[in-house]
């Protein structure tokens, strides 16, 4: 999946009318200090998790572009005052539980919808909610609604989307099935420019249940990818110890086999304890947290994760970053406290994934390489600041055409590096 576009009409201090555009793979996000580089960020963050609940309290209205596999999702989420916008009507059903205890009167009106555009065989699907319910309907005609005592903002849209899923055409819904598994599985938060990430790993928890012959995950998101498979194959292997532990050379290209071999380490483990047990089989469940890392020197002596130095923590939790968002990446002074070889390494662990990525260091750009002029401007957004109506705008926006093309002949024709160049031509 990438993020194609972006609009925005409101949202904090960005001008309105703001519209981005995001190429396939890195998106650098260029400007000084105090022009909304870290906004945009957490923007980005929040679209991709199609998450809204953070800003039901927020006057805000965006509208973005999802390109998917056979698939393209447009969504407009909002929360305005005395919204104009028509209301399908919705049948009274029975209302769904309240998720929080309904308080004071708001004045802020919530509207999620989503316009899902299939092809092989062509498909339009709109799932809209509202202050009012749900609505579905499938190419122009209504196949669910239902009515709603809490906030649309309360769920994700692709929580709602998996909601209707349930009772539109079996074969409609099957074409769903990939880019739910793929949604469900996104949690993209920023990979901040200090140690935030590194202490959340220690904090992560997550369970197993078992409900007849299925087992569901609770908090998949936090992990990566190949863990909650790992933990399943544990349990089921033997009765559950109290701490479960994976080598570095368990499994080829994870995290912690990469992370061994850059940082220099002999070996590396990673340990899971377990915190819940409550027979498992037939019914129980199973709950894991409190991780935590060992690392043993060429030389045999060991050091766990406090022991790492500052940058070492930064590299291992950007790689475990990546081993839980395979299709994402949002990194903030992605550089901060790396080695140039570490910084390298890095941007080639980010693959394939679309990422979006600040930095004030110039180690960064020294590893992005541009095929033409469109892909240069593609990869670019400019931050600034600008006086509009008497009030300081945060101004994001592409270069130009012009720009871009001078700075691609300058960067393929001169020695100097992408930062210093950036610099020069006044986009950094």
């Amino acid at each position: 999946m990438k993020l194609t576009k972006l609009k925005i009409d409101k949202y904090r201090g960005v001008a309105p009318g703001t519209e981005l555009t995001f190429g396939p793979a890195r998106t650098l996000v260029l400007g000084r200090n105090g022009t909304g580089r870290t906004t945009l960020l957490e923007l980005i963050s929040i679209i991709l998790c199609s998450d809204f609940s953070g800003l039901v309290e927020e006057e805000f209205s965006l509208e973005y572009e999802l390109a998917f596999p056979g698939m393209e999702i447009h969504v407009r989420a909002q929360n305005q005052r005395n919204s104009v916008t028509p209301k399908p009507e919705v049948p009274v059903a029975a209302a769904l539980i309240p998720l929080r205890t309904p308080g004071a009167m708001t004045s802020l009106e919530p509207l999620i919808e989503a316009t899902l555009r299939l092809g092989a065989p062509e498909a339009r699907i709109v799932v809209r909610g509202d202050s009012t319910g749900l609505y579905c309907e499938v190419d122009g005609q209504s196949a669910y609604a239902r009515s709603m005592h809490w906030s649309v903002l309360d769920r994700s849209v692709w929580t709602l989307i998996f909601m209707v899923a349930q009772y539109i055409d079996p074969a409609m819904k099957e074409r769903l099935k990939e880019l739910l598994h793929r949604t469900f599985l996104l949690a993209p938060s920023r990979f901040d420019e200090t140690l935030g990430m590194f202490e959340h790993i220690g904090t992560i928890k997550y369970a197993m249940e078992m409900q007849g012959d299925e087992v569901f995950p609770l908090g998949l998101m936090a992990l990566p990818t190949w863990m909650p498979a790992w933990l399943r194959a544990q349990v089921e292997r033997q009765p559950p110890k109290s701490t479960l532990e994976v080598t570095h050379d368990a499994i080829a290209q994870s995290f912690l086999a990469r992370f061994t071999s850059l940082a220099g380490f002999a070996s590396g483990r990673f340990r899971v304890e377990v915190l819940e047990k409550r027979t498992y089989e037939n019914g129980g469940r199973l709950g894991f947290g409190q991780f935590s890392f060992r690392f043993t020197r060429p030389d045999g002596t060991e050091l766990t994760q406090a022991q790492l130095g500052y940058g070492q923590k930064r590299l291992l939790s950007f790689l475990y970053y990546l081993d839980v968002n395979e299709d994402f990446a949002i990194a903030d002074e992605l550089a901060n406290g790396l080695h140039p070889r570490w910084v390298e390494a890095c941007i080639r662990e980010l693959g394939a994934r679309q990422a979006f990525l600040t930095s004030q260091n110039p180690l960064l750009f020294e590893h992005i390489a541009f095929g033409s002029a469109e892909a240069l401007r593609a990869s670019l957004i400019l931050c600034g600041t600008e006086l509009r109506d008497g009030r300081e705008r945060l101004i994001w926006s592409k270069p130009t055409s012009e720009a871009a093309a001078k700075l691609f002949e300058a960067h393929r024709t001169q020695t100097k590096p992408l930062g210093e160049l950036l610099q020069a031509h006044g986009m950094w």
